[in-house]
């Protein structure tokens, strides 16, 4: 398991050194992720000095800018952009759906899912992020060590729950949220988890992972087609024959997901497993 766990992580890391064609999707969310943190960072009209607060009871008085607030009567308090980060919470959807893999494809979507993720993870971490994942006794984490950690938690397949939608946990306010899945479920599962997440105050992204063959259906003649989390099967004499509505219908299934990422002022990037990791 540690094993496993650390050549995630290092596979991880060097996606995100060389940002080959996997991690367009990681460099986008992250700097859209970083942008909004870093945008709440800036001070609102009437402050004087953007990288000075006004004194909290709360703060620890070692924290006091005593030059600066010897030109004031008030007391300020120095927050550079390292302490003021802001906590970005990351899921990736594991249910069986997210096992599948085609017969010319190398990895499923559950393990480019968790590539994608930690990769994604360690651009943010590299930018002074607190990171942590979406599941119960969570942590966000930061600095020295938090890949590791993160990588061991992401491996532990047999205690997390397999469900294709992330725990409605209680997430500090403001902080950031990425989700990545196939979303393959009604748009109105996702819409919900969007709206118990977005009512939190919390922004999002989603990150949809898809094998290429559920993107292209390639196959020929009668095939029998079996779902994987208990849909059943079905039979389809000629598949050529309805691979146009087929994807139709798919694209007509991701512009709703698109639509309700935007309705509450999130992103929505699409991924294909074929694409070199």
């Amino acid at each position: 398991m540690a094993k496993s766990a650390h050549n995630l992580q290092r596979r991880a890391e060097d996606v995100a050194v060389a940002f080959p064609p996997l991690l367009t999707a990681a460099e986008r969310v992250a700097a859209s992720v970083v942008q909004g943190v870093h945008g709440r960072r800036r001070p609102g009209p009437g402050e004087t000095f953007w990288q000075f607060r006004r004194y909290q009871p709360t703060d620890p008085v070692s924290l006091i800018d005593w030059r600066q607030s010897a030109k004031s009567q008030r007391v300020y308090v120095r927050e550079q952009e390292w302490e003021a980060s802001q906590s970005v919470w990351l899921w990736c959807d594991r249910s069986p759906s997210m096992g599948f893999r085609s017969k010319t494809i190398s990895e499923s979507k559950e393990i480019r899912a968790k590539v994608l993720l930690l990769a994604l993870a360690s651009l943010l971490l590299r930018a002074g992020e607190q990171v942590g994942l979406v599941q119960n006794g969570a942590k966000s984490l930061r600095g020295n060590g938090a890949l590791s950690r993160l990588a061991e938690e992401i491996n532990r397949g047999n205690e997390l729950v397999r469900t294709s939608t992330p725990p409605r946990l209680k997430l500090p306010r403001h902080a950031e949220i990425v989700l990545i899945s196939d979303f393959l479920e009604p748009p109105d599962d996702l819409q919900n988890t969007v709206k118990w997440f977005s009512g939190q105050g919390l922004a999002g992204h989603l990150v949809q992972v898809l094998d290429p063959a559920e993107e292209t259906l390639p196959f020929t003649g009668r095939t029998r087609f079996t779902g994987l989390e208990g849909e059943g099967e079905a039979v389809i004499g000629r598949v050529e024959a309805v691979r146009a509505d087929y994807s139709k219908n798919l694209s007509l299934h991701r512009d709703n997901l698109a639509a309700i990422a935007r309705q509450t002022g999130w992103s929505f990037v699409a991924y294909r497993t074929d694409r070199s990791p």
